[in-house]
């Protein structure tokens, strides 16, 4: 029951903190029987809530061992549907109890349950991939063991691709394969168990690896980022999609990557100019307190002055609706990422403001309500508040990046005329840098024809 009521309000709560959350292949995930879903780890606790979250099955988790040493705890997290799983760098004496955890796992697949393991063993908020555990293959081999390979468990690899984990309102893409069956392993398990749970493991690698964007050098991953930045609008543009698409982003992203891999081979020197001039380029921006999205000239932009008068009223009028949404939702918004700052590593802060605010707004919202109940004792006025505070919510928050976005423009007309020239060597910079990409771009669709189709 605890598990039911928490998914919902986490089920809500993701939907209000991501702006975007999109699923490739929800409907291959077996809606019966025996499933082990794995997936990367890149944001702590929010992975397994996001995962809960959106898919139409009650999951199981493993979660640290160690977070099952009180007794509050060890009340409380199974009945979150949560199995303990003890590691040896956290604790060598306790992996003697992985034998039990092994069971239950067993157990819970030959009821037809659902587990969610996260083979990585690490949560690290970073675009690559961890060496991957043996424990899900072992476990998952294990229960077809047991069961003489008739039980019918399958594997669905899951990739987690955030747009930040750790900051409210921005897009997630949930990426799911396809469904296979450990039973398919066994002649080689017969045969060899340890082989069988290596090389099962080294396709969980390899199907994780083509659902998640994972680049394993960091040079190459601020390269990546800063191609994004200058480039990844001109190449939706060119496969004819203008607005959000976060799975075309996903592919243009590996596709990038691939060609950083191929020039930093066949051309090196090349690579290695791009990423001083793209560098220093960028840097040049905050020099001028601007963004690359402040002087592009490639995305549709209306005329300056009709876009902006049509702003410009938008904040006059809606002035007295954000004063009253900012009244009413600054505290639950701002506590939680104050809070998760000051009592978190990095890599939690994300996690932790998502559910402190779930429960700030909750607490708050309740205040606000019964107090307006209160001193007013009338149904409608009650109602139509409590409607209220989540709508001018969301406004309040549209108002302040609609204001952030016309002064960034004001500030960029305002160099036009003071720093003329220092702002068209910038424009000349970075039309020189994507005159190359597209040089560039079309060497590598040559190399990589069948790319065309996803570049």
């Amino acid at each position: 029951m605890l598990y039911g009521i928490l998914k919902l309000l986490m089920k809500g709560t993701t939907q209000v903190f991501f702006r975007s959350i999109t699923i490739k292949n929800k409907d291959t995930v077996p809606a019966e029987g025996p499933v082990i879903f794995l997936a990367n780890h890149p944001s702590t606790f929010m992975d397994p809530i996001v995962i809960a979250s959106v898919l139409n099955r009650e999951v199981f988790f493993l979660g640290k061992g160690e977070l099952f040493k009180n007794g509050l705890a060890k009340w409380l997290l199974p009945k979150l549907n949560m199995i303990p799983v003890y590691r040896k760098q956290d604790d060598p004496t306790q992996m003697n109890k992985n034998a039990e955890t092994f069971n239950k796992c067993f157990e819970h697949l030959e009821n037809g349950g659902a587990i969610l393991i996260f083979p990585e063993g690490i949560s690290i908020t970073e675009r690559k991939l961890k060496p991957i555990k043996t424990g899900a293959a072992r476990i998952a081999l294990g229960a077809e063991s047991r069961n003489n390979f008739s039980l019918g468990v399958k594997i669905v690899n899951i990739g987690l691709n955030y747009a930040d984990p750790h900051k409210f309102s921005r897009d997630l893409f949930i990426n799911i394969q396809d469904p296979f069956r450990v039973a398919d392993y066994k002649e080689q398990f017969v045969q060899d168990e340890f082989a069988a749970a290596e090389k099962l493991t080294e396709e969980i690698r390899m199907q994780l690896e083509g659902v998640v964007i994972s680049i394993q050098d960091s040079k190459t991953e601020e390269l990546v980022k800063d191609i994004e930045t200058l480039y990844k609008y001109d190449l939706k543009k060119a496969r004819g999609v203008s607005g959000k698409d976060s799975e075309t982003e996903f592919s243009i992203t590996q596709n990038i990557i691939k060609a950083v891999d191929y020039f930093s081979e066949s051309d090196p020197e090349f690579v290695k100019n791009m990423r001083t001039r793209i560098r220093n380029y960028i840097e040049s921006l905050k020099e001028l307190n601007i963004h690359d999205e402040d002087i592009s000239r490639n995305r549709s932009n209306p005329s300056f002055i009709g876009t902006n008068i049509r702003s410009l009223l938008f904040l006059i009028l809606g002035l007295p609706v954000y004063l009253y949404g900012l009244i009413n939702n600054f505290l639950p918004f701002e506590i939680p990422g104050l809070l998760a700052g000051r009592i978190a590593q990095k890599d939690f802060r994300g996690a932790i403001g998502m559910v402190l605010g779930m429960f700030t707004f909750i607490i708050f919202y309740s205040v606000q309500i019964a107090l307006v109940h209160h001193y007013f004792n009338q149904t409608i006025i009650t109602i139509s508040y409590a409607l209220s505070l989540p709508l001018s919510g969301f406004f309040t928050y549209y108002y302040w990046h609609t204001f952030d976005k016309i002064k960034a423009k004001w500030l960029l007309i305002s160099l036009f005329f003071t720093r003329s020239t220092a702002i068209a060597t910038r424009i000349a910079e970075r039309e020189s840098i994507i005159a190359e990409f597209n040089k560039r771009r079309e060497e590598f669709l040559k190399k990589f024809p069948d790319a065309i189709a996803t570049n």
